[in-house]
């Protein structure tokens, strides 16, 4: 039997798309008979957002709270916890989603011969985001090196990466679970005038920038509502410039939610102007349901997706220009029926089927064997 050992920094009630997907892969791992343990920086009583079958082990290293950035010499109790429970579970291969956590466990298990994959999560275009995104990205690509392997999600981020990299790069994209009867809400008698968004109350989400661009358009479509799902740290942020547009009644935070098909339903499209992704799983699940989305020009992955005047509609980083788009899904419902229809079916390409065999395939290739 296999061993596979996953690690994320923290699951506790998280509702992300790293740990979305992670769970996703472990509970599909298991179902194959492999055995699947997650570490995490979590605290004993720490709780998952997401199922995770009783069969894998989740380990907590109870150390700290991850949140909160540790001093030196948490960080080596962490490091030395981390070591002996590897040195006892003695995995096949281990996995690390993001490249901190990535470092964490491949300085961990120096001297140790077990193949380590860097999952990334992200396009390197987030680096373009961040005060110290150059140093960064000097200290990202240096610890990648040590990878087995690196997975993204898109071939094209291939190319964002140094040269002397790419050889030990895989691409394989999230898993979107097809729909044999999609929601196609812009094919019903009521189709529903909201505008959805999803996505986690952050600076990368845009939601600032959504409003803003909503509010061009607010007063020529009085019935249309702009509803947002997700929460995040910029809450009170978005809460106060809803009332400086004067949007109260016009703008909708629901919170996080696990069923988001629920609100595909009652859309007629999304909203996504994301500054970077990896994978966008909101996105693809809405196109899956049948929903055109509008999304910026530049973000890759949405790009990767979204493919101008035929499932949707990328706007330049500009709120008069999204707020045209928006003002466009709006006005042409003809659009939103055909968009919605190519939508689905140019998702289906992500097929669980295909994405978990090609994990095994990685997992079985890079495993120790006796």
């Amino acid at each position: 039997m296999r061993t596979i050992l996953f690690a994320c920094r923290n699951f506790d009630k998280m509702a992300g798309g790293v740990e979305r997907m992670s769970s996703s892969i472990m509970n599909e791992m298991v179902n194959r008979g492999n055995k699947v343990v997650l570490i995490t920086w979590d605290n004993s009583e720490s709780i998952s957002h997401y199922f995770l079958n009783p069969k894998i082990e989740w380990i907590k290293l109870n150390l700290g709270s991850p949140n909160v950035k540790a001093s030196w010499s948490l960080r080596l109790k962490r490091q030395i916890k981390i070591r002996n429970i590897i040195k006892k579970i003695d995995p096949s291969v281990i996995i690390g989603f993001q490249v901190g956590t990535f470092i964490a466990i491949r300085l961990a298990i120096i001297g140790f011969f077990v193949p380590c994959i860097a999952a990334e999560r992200n396009s390197p275009d987030l680096f373009h985001y961040q005060k110290k995104g150059r140093k960064n990205r000097l200290i990202a690509c240096i610890a990648l090196l040590f990878a087995k392997c690196i997975t993204i999600q898109f071939e094209n981020y291939k190319l964002k990466y140094p040269y002397f990299l790419r050889s030990r790069i895989r691409t394989i994209s999230n898993p979107v679970i097809p729909c044999k009867n999609p929601l196609l809400p812009n094919e019903s008698n009521n189709t529903p005038n909201r505008i959805l968004n999803v996505g986690r109350l952050s600076y990368q989400k845009n939601q600032i920038f959504l409003i803003k661009a909503f509010s061009l358009i607010a007063e020529k479509n009085p019935s249309w509502t702009l509803t947002i799902v997700g929460e995040g740290e910029l809450r009170k942020s978005i809460e106060n410039l809803i009332l400086e547009k004067g949007l109260k009644n016009r703008v909708e935070l629901i919170g996080a939610v696990k069923d988001l098909d629920i609100w595909y339903g009652k859309s007629s499209f999304l909203a996504f102007p994301s500054l970077w992704e990896g994978f966008p799983n909101a996105l693809a699940e809405a196109m899956r349901q049948g929903l055109p989305a509008v999304g910026l020009t530049n973000t890759a992955g949405v790009n990767e997706l979204l493919i101008d005047k035929k499932n949707g509609l990328l706007a330049s980083y500009d709120e008069n220009d999204f707020a045209s788009c928006l003002q466009e899904m709006i006005s042409n419902s003809l659009f939103r029926k055909n968009a919605g229809r190519f939508a689905s079916k140019s998702i289906q390409k992500f097929d669980p089927l295909i994405i978990f065999n090609q994990w095994e395939n990685l997992f079985e290739e890079l495993s120790i064997r006796d």
